[in-house]
């Protein structure tokens, strides 16, 4: 059986793990020039319907090489052209996993350029993967490290499924400390004004949940992958977003879209940006805003709300 009819046969919407049994895909083959066997290679197939995929085509729209020291990417574009991308670890800047029902996406902030890598969510464990071995290189091991302190959960302040999503973290990195958290929350119930607290309890509107946590040398943020939900709307979405703190050049919190309860955080790096809104009486944001002033590079952050939020 030839490779073109093998990668045919094996097709699909998920990522795959190159091997024997799921080589490499033809269209890319001239452009492996390097002796050294990667850490992990995946193949990431185009957006086909798989009755629409025929023997002979061009499957896979991307194939991402992980080596000790760098990251290749190759991309098709068009029906037959490859551009090939190499970048150390360390030029990722910031790192986001998303996913959604069955549509996932992988982002790597870089400093003067982003990789979006779409998977379906079949695939998960093994871009769980790309995200670890990217994760334990992408750190500059000259990096002073300051632990953090734990801000102490009470039962009941998370969700069911965040609760579960914090213990399963910890149990692969017990050195990961709750800085802030924000549970979802009816802003109806928090808006000063009575007639815009009695739109939003019309419509329902929501904060949704986010969880933010450190090492000392990474933040790991986990949401909802947007703000805000209304009433009869579905949420299946989660977020994990992944910065270095010394990629942190600073931080800003404003007053949130018009929602006087609401703080806007927005947290600043050369490889992009990643925003999480708070009640403003949410307890933990006293702690966390330190926390970032001390992480923060530059001084970056702005004081425009209360003299609580000036860094310590």
């Amino acid at each position: 059986m030839t490779t073109r009819n093998l990668e045919y046969d094996r097709f699909g919407p998920w990522i795959i793990e190159i091997s024997d049994q799921d080589p490499l895909p033809p269209l890319f083959l001239p452009y492996l020039t390097r002796a050294e066997a990667p850490l992990l290679s995946i193949k990431i197939p185009r957006s086909i319907e798989r009755r629409d995929a025929k023997a002979g085509m061009n499957l896979y729209d991307y194939l991402v090489s992980l080596y000790g020291d760098d990251l290749v990417i190759l991309e098709r574009t068009g029906e037959d052209r490859v551009v090939t991308e190499t970048f150390a670890y360390r030029d990722i800047l910031l790192l986001r996993l998303t996913e959604n029902l069955l549509q996932g996406n992988l982002h790597l902030g870089l400093r003067d350029k982003a990789y979006d890598l779409p998977f379906n969510t079949v695939g998960k464990d093994l871009m769980n993967r790309v995200v670890d071995l990217i994760r334990k290189r992408y750190l500059d091991p000259a990096a002073p490290v300051a632990p953090p302190p734990e801000s102490p959960l009470m039962e009941g302040e998370l969700s069911f499924l965040f609760a579960g999503l914090l213990r399963a973290g910890r149990s692969r990195e017990p050195e990961q400390r709750v800085l802030a958290w924000q549970p979802e929350a009816a802003l109806g119930t928090h808006e000063a004004s009575a007639l815009r607290s009695l739109l939003l309890g019309m419509i329902d509107m929501r904060l949704l949940e986010s969880l933010h946590l450190s090492n000392g040398r990474e933040l790991k943020i986990i949401s909802r992958g947007r703000t805000y939900k209304y009433r009869g709307q579905a949420i299946y979405g989660i977020d994990s977003c992944y910065i270095p703190t010394a990629n942190l050049l600073g931080y800003q919190w404003q007053m949130g879209d018009g929602n006087t309860a609401v703080q806007s955080l927005t947290l600043q790096t050369a490889g992009g940006r990643a925003a999480y809104a708070f009640l403003g009486d949410n307890p933990t944001l006293d702690a966390y805003t330190r926390f970032l002033s001390r992480a923060a590079v530059g001084v970056g952050q702005t004081r425009d709300l209360a003299d609580r939020f000036t860094a310590a």
